[in-house]
């Protein structure tokens, strides 16, 4: 399994990447941090903009220097922390396009939730998960390590719930206690004869022994399952990630900002 965490900051290690070294040492596999130096065209006046822009160059040149001189500090921390083979890369551009390709050679990206930080805010987050390719373990403040004791999975039969199930295979193997909080099943494409994924079949096929808990039908909301997650035990959350529309979420409220926004459980979530 390689992880891959997004570094706010290369001067130390923010909560994020200390979070995903200590996972990595858990689970004994290879961790890849990234910071993104970010790029785009300041607004200047015509007369002096081949000198501003020139200085702008060189500032952003001097910070991924900067960056990248981090990289052996960074490993070597890494490795004491029992991660295997870490690397530090510095890209230049727009974060989620930099996350979303370097995420074709990972398989979990862990995202610090942090205010204070730009690409740390609920709706950033948001935004990452929708852009990559990838489940997505989103950290919540004050949380330092996952625990492996138990984990929680938020069921309702869509699409999503299916890849953020699939995603947290490597991480499910390695918990003392499955729950299910199975919701409202949601309709996946009734139109085609399309073969009906059977959650039990899965898990018996993974050899994970899971308990259930059946949510009632007003309970497919964010506090509801939270609520279920907490009283559970549980120290992760896995759901699908905006199965509907992410206007409707954002008019709407909904599962995912609820979570995004006031949930204090690691959540591992995927569109």
């Amino acid at each position: 399994m390689d992880l891959l965490v997004r570094a706010a900051r290369h001067a130390d290690w923010d909560p994020g990447v200390a979070f995903a070294a200590r996972l990595a040492g858990q689970l004994r596999t290879a961790l890849t941090a990234t910071y993104v130096v970010q790029g785009g065209i300041p607004p200047v006046w015509e007369y002096d903009a081949g000198v501003l822009l020139a200085e702008y160059a060189a500032a952003i040149e001097e910070q991924a220097l900067a960056a990248r001189a981090s990289a052996p500090a960074f490993e070597a921390w890494a490795e004491s922390m029992g991660a295997l083979a870490p690397q530090w890369l510095v890209a230049q551009g727009h974060v989620g396009d930099v996350l979303r390709y370097i995420g074709n050679w990972h398989d979990l990206l862990v995202l610090a939730r942090d205010d204070g930080d730009l690409w740390g805010s609920p709706a950033a987050l948001a935004s990452i998960a929708l852009q990559v390719d990838l489940p997505c373990l989103v950290v919540p403040p004050g949380k330092e390590q996952l625990g492996l004791d138990c984990m929680a999975v938020a069921w309702n039969g869509s699409v999503e719930a299916i890849r953020a199930l699939h995603g947290a295979l490597p991480l499910l193997r390695r918990a003392k206690r499955i729950v299910v909080l199975s919701g409202k099943r949601k309709t996946l494409l009734p139109a085609l004869p399309t073969p009906e994924f059977s959650l039990e079949t899965w898990f018996r096929r993974h050899e994970l022994a899971v308990e259930f808990e059946v949510l009632d039908d007003e309970a497919d909301k964010g506090v509801s399952i939270h609520d279920a997650a907490r009283g559970a035990r549980a120290d992760l959350l896995v759901m699908g990630a905006y199965g509907r529309s992410r206007f409707a979420e954002r008019v709407l409220g909904g599962v995912t900002r609820y979570m995004l926004q006031q949930g204090d459980l690691p959540l591992l979530i995927r569109h």
